[in-house]
């Protein structure tokens, strides 16, 4: 039976008993507290329970305790350390301004398990939103280079098939086809461009179709079409006769340009003859006759049988029948000064002697 220890048991001092009792001073905390030369405070725990042990008795750890700390308790495992007073009221204090705030304080806070739980689950949601994000990437980046593919491979054979077909004898030139031509022959036409016959219409060497074409004076431009499959079509516009002019052979027909456009020994028939009379073919006399003849309508350019111009201010006419004379001026309104005229003769009668002056259309005067 175990004998009661002679040593005084020293009550445990709770933690509200050791807060009511006065506190030491510096020096008598100092003087209690072991020094580094005989080692911890726990030693002498240590050093009574050897010598209990040695003794066969049982040395009760509540009395080698300081005075100054709390009685300890042995307890299996490690002990929980004690929360001081003061932590347990400000969190109390804290959880009562976050009620008053509005926040939930029912939910338990989150562990350090809890966390990292969370951590994992955000980490394999942000990689798996990246692996989607890199396959959707990936799926419209192939997309577009599947359609550029595509339209690439399309206008490649496209371009190949129009090739194929328009260098193919099968759109080859069988039919030359003029068109537009009155006083041109037009099987001389066809005759000239022979050459084009059997080439593709993508290999018709235009240059060799003007150098054809420039032997007929009458043409005054052209146009060149490709009729698929085998028709090459070729549009003239000829040149406009507008006066004679008489020469040592005979008399030459020419345009507004001076080109000759036709020779005969004789007068021809519906041109009047333009008088070169102290002008030439190209100067401005000759150029405001040739405008002059260009503006008249075709009832009054009938009756003209002859036309002059040495100034480019003084063109007169001559008409055919009675030889009534016409004071045009120069080539400036033409249009009203033909319009005049033609009133001023409808006045007269065409057997008589006059002269018209349309020279001022605003004051025309008949003589």
């Amino acid at each position: 039976m175990r004998e009661p220890s002679a040593t005084p048991r020293t009550p445990a001092v709770t933690p509200r008993q050791k807060s009511a009792a006065p506190r030491p001073k510096t020096g008598e905390r100092e003087a209690r507290r072991p020094s580094s030369e005989s080692g911890p405070w726990w030693a002498g725990v240590r050093s009574s329970r050897d010598d209990a042990a040695a003794g066969g008795g049982r040395v009760d750890s509540d009395a080698t305790a300081p005075l100054d700390r709390p009685a300890r308790t042995e307890t299996p495992g490690r002990p929980f350390p004690e929360v001081p007073r003061s932590t347990t009221a400000g969190a109390e204090r804290a959880r009562r301004k976050a009620a008053a705030a509005g926040v939930d304080t029912s939910a338990p806070a989150r562990t350090g398990a809890s966390a990292r739980r969370e951590l994992r689950r955000a980490t394999r949601e942000r990689r798996r939103y990246e692996r989607a994000e890199a396959k959707r990437f990936t799926q419209r980046s192939r997309r577009r280079r599947l359609a550029w593919t595509v339209v690439g491979a399309s206008v490649a054979g496209l371009v190949l098939l129009v090739l194929l077909v328009a260098y193919s004898p099968l759109l080859a030139v069988r039919t030359v086809v003029v068109e537009g031509t009155s006083r041109l022959d037009a099987t001389a036409v066809t005759t000239a461009l022979a050459d084009e016959q059997g080439k593709p219409l993508a290999l018709v060497d235009y240059g060799s179709i003007e150098r054809d074409l420039a032997q007929f004076p009458l043409i005054a431009s052209y146009s060149v079409e490709a009729r698929p499959p085998n028709t090459l079509a070729v549009r003239i516009v000829e040149r406009r006769p507008v006066a004679q002019v008489q020469t040592d052979a005979g008399f030459d027909l020419i345009d507004a340009a001076g080109v000759t456009v036709q020779q005969s020994p004789t007068r021809l028939d519906g041109f009047p003859i333009l008088d070169l009379s102290g002008t030439t073919i190209g100067s401005p006399g000759f150029e405001a006759a040739a405008a002059v003849l260009m503006s008249l309508p075709d009832a009054l350019l009938s009756q003209v049988s002859i036309i002059s111009g040495s100034t480019p201010d003084s063109v007169t006419m001559t008409f055919a029948g009675a030889g009534q004379r016409v004071v045009w001026g120069d080539a400036d309104d033409s249009d009203l000064k033909a319009l005049i005229l033609e009133r001023l003769i409808a006045t007269q009668d065409p057997s008589a002697q006059v002269e018209y002056d349309v020279s001022s259309p605003q004051s025309p005067v008949i003589r």
